[in-house]
């Protein structure tokens, strides 16, 4: 079995932009080092769109994601989570890795080896399975009242008067909160999906008591990101952000946590997300950073 310090699993769907997801790609492998990493595209594109990636990036390689199924309301929340276990599943009969991250296609890497700063971390705090954006946005500001309102709909999907086609996704998830809750788990608790870390310990704590085995999530409307905080507490471990002092992580849901000189001169190293409405800010920042990066 391969090992490598950090595996990287990056989803990307139909409406990837192929050069944005090289970028993000070539972003890792210039912080991380190539030797260091492995990255995996989970291709949702249903037509093979980064099948070619292995042949740029020696590191990286594609799996296709499953068929996505009719009737579970998105190809994104649930059905995205189910997609997610389904690679993570993939990746554990390949590799052992120290530290796993969970990365959109619209974050980027700019500073050297968080990687080696979260492993710091979980060696102080090894109860911590994920870590990112977890209390606190990358911009500095409060994210619980947020949360708070997934708490809601998670305590509405989790109703056991929704009718039969929903039980077994109401039961389910009502088995998985008292196990999180019975570990420190607040309904909603979640650490933001754009970039986010998960131990190598959470992860297999996750596959031993069946929770990568759960398809009927699929039927969820709660983020993929959502769903992921569920299991790491239900399986023991507790959500993190990074101490203040050494947070090198700036992750937003919306909108740039701040301008591309301010990332650099508060040290942060991981930011997401750099794709906005205007559609101008996202090749600007990653010029940005690909001419820190010495990218021709």
């Amino acid at each position: 079995m391969t090992h490598v310090e950090c595996l990287v699993l990056i989803p990307a769907g139909p409406d990837t932009v192929l050069a944005y997801l090289e970028d993000t790609i070539e972003s890792i492998n210039h912080h991380v080092g190539v030797a260091n990493c492995k990255v995996v595209v989970l291709d949702d594109s249903r037509q093979g769109k980064y099948s070619g990636i292995a042949d740029r990036f020696p590191n990286a390689i594609s799996i296709k994601a499953p068929e996505y199924h009719e009737g579970t309301q998105s190809i994104t929340r649930g059905s995205l989570f189910v997609k997610q276990i389904y690679a993570m599943k993939w990746v554990l009969e390949r590799y052992r890795f120290d530290i796993f991250l969970r990365m959109d296609t619209d974050a980027i890497m700019i500073g050297d080896s968080p990687q080696e700063d979260v492993l710091a971390f979980l060696k102080r705090q090894p109860e911590v399975g994920m870590v990112g954006a977890f209390t606190r946005r990358g911009d500095g500001s409060d994210k619980t009242p947020a949360m708070a309102s997934k708490g809601r709909e998670l305590t509405q999907e989790a109703r056991l008067r929704l009718g039969l086609k929903r039980l077994a996704l109401a039961v389910t998830l009502r088995r998985l909160l008292r196990r999180a809750e019975a570990h420190g788990y607040t309904r909603g608790d979640m650490c933001t999906g754009g970039a986010y870390f998960l131990s190598r310990s959470a992860i297999l704590a996750m596959q031993a008591q069946g929770f990568f085995n759960l398809k009927v999530l699929e039927r969820s409307r709660l983020p993929d990101d959502a769903l992921m905080a569920l299991l790491c507490c239900a399986a023991g471990y507790r959500l993190s952000d990074l101490p203040e002092e050494r947070n090198v992580l700036a992750i937003n849901w919306r909108g740039l946590p701040m301008p591309p000189e301010v990332l650099v001169s508060l040290k942060k190293k991981i930011v997401h997300p750099i794709k906005d409405d205007d559609l101008t800010v996202e090749p600007a920042v990653r010029a940005y950073f690909q001419s820190r990066r010495g990218a021709p």
